[in-house]
């Protein structure tokens, strides 16, 4: 008896060490966090949105998810009240809202005749973008993949002065944006228009705007993402069969199979624009659609390029907001944040070390460069056109672990719970991030 008690109190002290060691480091992370969105409150203009150049939908949504996933989380907001923040975001993305019509023939996905989606406006008609930023967001903000309460309801009705959504429900405004990507996925060689392929390797994929029948890597990750963060919402359908069939032979057309680019993703087959932003798009495109091309070779070709330094302004990693991101959503899709993960060609960790009490990773590595290089003002200076508020909101989802499906517990956490530390389990999830 009296060893099995010692024992029971090892355990208990290893997992209250390891819980303080995390609180301080996290403490690094949530300071980061907290100082990122204060920037993004005081940046917001009066209308609710975020100026970016003709792009305000895009970085309105991206600020969205920052504020509504860091209120489901254990410190929540950690202080201030951003209900009013959402709110205006989320009135603004609901009014800039627009139709999207549906081809009357050629409906080889299977729509009804005279039926239409939603999307959202953007400059230079790059609403593929801004539509695939904005489901994120709105998904998120009625559906809480950690449990409890989201902070609407998906059957909430919208009372809004666009007379598009105005009496929808969010999960209908959802679903109608979710099926404007579906019904806009370039088809196959021989399709009838609007769905006829530019060349038959384009097959599958996505571009800037709806019909355009082209794809290219940098753009047709969005549309999977969306999918995955629509997957979560009472009342949506996502698609399946012919959609994933068509993403897989766009993935495989669009990887290196061989040769010295072997597991590097283009922009598009051919193009010669292979980079981390393509290789984290096809990680994540290739988990949703359960296949295409080859996850191992994408992973072998970003750890060799894991230390690339912005340039050219497609190129890079760290540094890269657009990199990031890209890259986070396929590694924390396939492999979650914690562990030794696919990646080991890491920078060093340093003497300002993140989290002494984890594993160093990949993404232990992006939180320790994303916290020595935040500006006292709490934005982030960015790179090439991705930069202040869509920059910042991105790295705060980056620190903040921001996850696509819903979350599994952890292995310490199980633990605990099975030792019956049911108090200290408690103390060690409201630190960590």
């Amino acid at each position: 008896m009296k060893k099995v008690l010692t024992l029971f109190l090892i355990v208990v002290t290893v997992f209250w060490l390891v819980g303080v060691a995390q609180a301080a480091t996290s403490a690094d992370k949530q300071t980061a966090i907290d100082a990122g969105l204060a920037y993004l409150a005081a940046t917001q203009n009066a209308n609710g949105s975020w100026n970016y150049s003709g792009y305000e939908p895009a970085a309105t949504a991206a600020a969205l998810l920052a504020f509504v996933d860091q209120s489901y989380k254990p410190l929540g907001w950690n202080g201030p009240d951003y209900s009013t923040v959402v709110s205006k975001a989320t009135t603004y993305l609901l009014t800039d809202a627009t139709a999207l019509p549906f081809a009357a023939g050629g409906n080889w996905w299977g729509f009804g005749a005279g039926s239409s989606g939603i999307q959202m406006a953007a400059a230079n008609n790059e609403n593929t973008y801004t539509t695939g930023l904005t489901i994120p967001a709105l998904s998120r903000l009625v559906s809480n993949p950690y449990g409890g309460a989201a902070l609407v309801n998906p059957t909430d009705v919208i009372s809004s002065t666009n007379a598009l959504v105005n009496g929808m429900t969010y999960a209908q405004v959802i679903q109608k944006m979710v099926d404007s990507f579906t019904y806009y996925q370039t088809g196959p060689p021989g399709a009838p228009a609007p769905f006829t392929p530019v060349a038959a390797d384009r097959y599958g994929g996505w571009r800037y705007y709806a019909g355009e029948r082209d794809s290219d890597m940098s753009t047709a990750q969005w549309a999977p993402i969306s999918y995955l963060f629509a997957g979560q919402v009472s009342g949506v359908t996502i698609p399946d069969g012919t959609v994933k069939t068509a993403l897989q032979a766009w993935l495989t057309a669009d990887q290196y199979s061989s040769g010295p680019n072997k597991g590097g993703v283009d922009y598009q087959p051919g193009a010669g624009i292979i980079n981390d932003t393509h290789a984290g798009g096809f990680l994540v495109s290739n988990y949703f659609a359960g296949g295409g091309g080859s996850q191992a070779d994408a992973l072998a070709w970003l750890n060799a390029h894991w230390k690339d330094a912005p340039s050219g302004t497609w190129y890079g990693n760290e540094g890269h907001p657009y990199a990031m991101w890209a890259v986070y959503k396929g590694l924390e899709t396939l492999y979650g944040t914690a562990g030794a993960g696919p990646i080991s060609n890491l920078n060093p960790q340093g003497t300002n070390m993140i989290d002494p009490g984890a594993e160093w990773n990949w993404w232990e590595d992006y939180c320790q460069w994303l916290v020595d290089s935040q500006n006292a003002n709490g934005s982030w200076n960015g790179y090439s056109s991705w930069v202040g508020p869509l920059a910042a909101a991105w790295d705060i989802n980056i620190l903040n672990a921001t996850q696509t499906v819903a979350p599994t517990p952890e292995p310490c956490t199980l633990l605990l719970l099975g030792a019956g530390l049911f108090g200290m389990a408690g103390v060690r999830r409201r630190f960590k991030k």
